[in-house]
């Protein structure tokens, strides 16, 4: 399903008053003109009988056509159809002769069995259960096979047809085995309808909760009329009963049936309810307007925690998530060329569908659910009147993903320079440093040889000089890239910085081992804070603590000494490496009482 944002059309008639009302409207007329003329002997002397069973005949009617113009009712909506058929024919019964009593078993069997797989088949289109098919397949044998059994054990006159012309080719007539076939028809119809029940109850826990809200008072009313007809209908199994006294069953039953329409449209009228008022709760949900409300707002609105979101964002040409990271959504799965995808239609699939503006240009896609499948009105009720947000959503999400690409490219920045710390750290220690030593060497070596005393002095004058800048240089090596960092991790190469500082250093850091690009950032940053608290804020006492908490690593060093200056200011480059690894540092403490500063990022 694709939803296009748009301004809302001008209609000339009601909305409630289109084509597929009108079209209901007549089916309801037709079949009501049906029923009139089947039962006309009846309803001659019956007129309030005539009124309930033609309001039930075209109300079931209305229903069904209405049902068969959705897409996933559409199997539902027929089969109601068809049941109403099936009842004004029922009543072809009370003209007493011809085929009329040998049609009116079946189309009563035919109505309860299309009304009740109508039900099992409603919201979802078919039947999911494996209850569903073997309740159907039962249902099948009984509702034909006992009409059957008792035309072919029976006389006309001990169905109640004592008409002249009442074609009934009654096989093998025998009113004994006639009077045994009722009862067990009875006891059969009776099982039939209790286990519809029971298998109406054991298809809601199955179910999602949206499609349980619509399906539980269908369900309820279904089961109230399959086992009052199974009730009613007792009486009817009795021979030489009175054709009057079986059509004042039928009275009765098709009175009762009427709830199942009613409670359709209550149904449907409550959808539309709600889809009315999600426009009112989408504009309070998602005011202000932000990425991660416009989200939360569908979540709550269609009920599904498990909504995702994602955003086009032109510049790049791709989807993007609400943080503005870009997602790699495959062909046919909402694309900005390609057609939404189309998931199973069960409840534990996903359903994906991509969402346009008004000028038809990609704005989102939403993956929800499959069970909202059934609810295809109410999700693009949703989207449509959340249209405005979602337009100001990806406008954030563009800037976002802007920021995600700056930060993407800084991220590479700073793994960059953690590769060239080390490969320069690495060069100095196997090459200059190799070559101070060697340079030494040589100079100890003339110095022992040399019998000059002038030469000997000068040799050891340049051998101190070369130690002390054979020092310097493993001191720039250790602050380049330390040794202890890359083998042993964190703790050790704060150990031997902390020694350095000549100021008392609390540490307490966890030993496990975090990637290259985290370490690396994370040691720089705390040697920089560290360097601020001894040389700027006079710090007399100093504890760093690192841990982990929630899949991130977080970094604390508190001090004592007071605020020297700006400290944003003075450990912006330690907080610009963390953010560019997508983490958080923030400074906290009062000017004259001590500093506190707090790093977190993702255990990468």
């Amino acid at each position: 399903m694709v939803v296009v944002i748009s301004a809302p059309r001008r209609r000339r008639s009601p909305p409630w008053f289109g084509t597929e009302t009108r079209r209901a409207l007549v089916a309801g007329a037709a079949v009501a003109g049906l029923a009139l003329v089947a039962g006309w002997p009846y309803w001659r002397g019956h007129p309030v009988a005539a009124a309930i069973t033609l309001v039930s005949c075209a109300a079931i009617a209305v229903v069904g056509v209405l049902l068969a113009t959705g897409p996933r009712t559409r199997r539902t909506g027929l089969l109601f159809a068809a049941a109403s058929v099936c009842w004004a024919v029922n009543w072809a019964a009370s003209w007493d002769a011809t085929f009329g009593p040998i049609m009116s078993p079946y189309a009563q069997a035919d109505f309860y069995l299309a009304l009740a797989v109508g039900v099992l088949l409603y919201p979802g289109g078919r039947l999911e259960y494996l209850g569903d098919r073997i309740w159907t397949a039962m249902a099948c044998l009984v509702l034909w096979g006992c009409p059957t059994a008792m035309w072919v054990t029976s006389e006309p006159e001990w169905a109640a047809f004592r008409g002249e012309s009442v074609w009934w080719p009654a096989l093998y007539p025998d009113l004994g085995t006639f009077e045994a076939v009722l009862k067990v028809s009875a006891a059969l119809y009776v099982f039939l309808a209790f286990s519809f029940a029971f298998v109406l109850l054991l298809r809601l826990p199955r179910m999602g909760r949206m499609r349980r809200l619509l399906a539980l008072p269908v369900t309820i009313a279904i089961g109230f009329v399959g086992i009052s007809a199974a009730l009613t209908q007792k009486p009817t199994m009795e021979a030489s009963i009175p054709l009057d006294d079986l059509l004042h069953v039928y009275v009765v039953q098709g009175a009762i049936v009427v709830l199942v329409p009613l409670t359709l449209l209550a149904s449907g009228l409550r959808v539309r309810i709600a889809e009315l008022a999600v426009a009112g709760r989408m504009l309070r949900l998602t005011a202000p307007v932000s990425v991660e409300r416009v989200r939360d707002a569908l979540r709550e609105v269609l009920h599904d925690p498990t909504l995702e979101l994602w955003f086009w964002a032109p510049t790049e040409r791709t989807y993007v998530d609400t943080a503005g990271r870009p997602v790699d959504l495959e062909p046919g799965d909402g694309g900005a060329d390609g057609p939404a995808a189309e998931d199973p239609a069960d409840d534990g699939g996903r359903w994906r569908h991509r969402v346009r503006g008004a000028a038809g240009e990609p704005l989102a896609v939403v993956e929800l659910g499959g069970a909202l499948r059934d609810h295809g009105s109410l999700v693009e009720a949703a989207l449509v009147a959340g249209g405005r947000a979602l337009e100001t959503a990806r406008l954030q999400a563009g800037v976002q993903a802007g920021l995600e690409r700056v930060r993407a490219a800084y991220r590479r920045l700073v793994r960059a320079e953690a590769a060239e710390r080390e490969r320069l750290a690495r060069d100095l220690h196997d090459g200059a440093q190799q070559r101070l030593l060697a340079l030494g060497a040589m100079l100890a070596t003339l110095e022992a040889v040399t019998g000059d005393p002038a030469v000997k002095e000068h040799a050891r004058t340049c051998r101190a000089e070369l130690k002390q800048a054979l020092a310097e240089l493993r001191t720039l090596a250790r602050e380049v890239q330390p040794a202890l960092l890359v083998q042993d991790g964190l703790g050790p190469a704060l150990e031997v910085v902390a020694e350095r500082l000549g100021t008392r250093v609390a540490l307490e850091v966890t030993s496990r081992r975090f990637s290259r690009e985290v370490e690396s950032t994370l040691y720089t940053a705390l040697c920089e804070t560290l360097s601020y608290a001894v040389d700027r804020a006079r710090a007399t006492r100093v504890f760093v603590r690192v841990g982990e908490e929630d899949g991130r690593v977080v970094a604390e060093v508190g001090l004592d000494g007071a605020r020297s200056g700006d400290p944003a200011a003075a450990l912006a480059g330690p907080s610009g490496r963390i953010r560019a690894l997508r983490g958080e540092m923030a400074i906290g403490g009062g000017p004259s009482a001590g500093m506190t500063v707090r790093m977190d990022l993702p255990c990468e």
